[in-house]
């Protein structure tokens, strides 16, 4: 997608959608083909076009440039399974299969960010352990691999936000107990822009320890 500029007075954005040959083998178009509802949970509703729709259109001028990709990710994983958790997806279909292969490789994107970066493998050995690992075939798995070669901690974010939202609405069901409503997490959790978990935590708890911790 490419979307429009921060000032641009047009808001208008678009999409490029790529041909495709339907018999092809990779991960991630086989995954479309089977179900779209995973990706376009992900990418769109609740995805990243609702979330970063509300942070784009917030009146704070700090909040609506800052985008913590930790955040921004791990909402959107935390859809795909949050979609399934509530009945989107019927018991043993293809799509739910899909989120736990989804799950698969997201976890392995942390061996490799990790060991790509540090020195302890090379880019073959982080395609391997794509495949190895995430289950990916070898198109995917140098797609993934080049990613990661190319934006340090950007692939670690998605399983890091995740657990950290999970973390989060844990301890907001806590609190309100009998008074808990999920929606409402939801809305309270986007409605404050693409902060650090952290921050929106102090917010939401008013509970500082997160922030404090990670500035020490």
């Amino acid at each position: 997608m490419n979307p429009p500029g921060v000032y641009d007075k047009d808001p208008t954005g678009f999409f490029f959608i790529p041909t495709y040959n339907p018999e092809s083998k990779n991960f991630h178009i086989r995954a479309a083909i089977e179900d779209p509802r995973p990706i376009l949970g992900h990418e769109g509703i609740p995805g990243h076009f609702l979330q970063l729709s509300i942070a784009n259109h917030l009146s704070d001028e700090i909040r609506r440039q800052h985008e913590d990709s930790v955040f921004v990710e791990g909402w959107a994983l935390y859809g795909e399974e949050m979609l399934m958790r509530t009945g989107l997806y019927p018991n043993n279909s293809p799509a739910q299969g899909q989120i736990l292969r989804l799950s698969r490789y997201r976890a392995a994107r942390i061996g490799v960010d990790v060991n790509l970066h540090t020195g302890r493998w090379s880019f073959e050995q982080a395609v391997k352990y794509f495949m190895d690992a995430g289950g990916l075939d070898r198109e995917a798995a140098e797609g993934e691999a080049a990613g990661a070669a190319s934006s340090p901690t950007q692939k670690i974010s998605y399983i890091i936000g995740k657990w950290q939202i999970m973390n989060l609405l844990g301890r907001y069901k806590d609190r309100l107990g009998e008074n808990f409503r999920l929606g409402q997490f939801h809305d309270d959790l986007i409605k404050n822009g693409s902060l650090p978990v952290s921050v929106i935590e102090w917010i939401l708890l008013d509970d500082p320890a997160a922030v404090q911790q990670a500035t020490k």
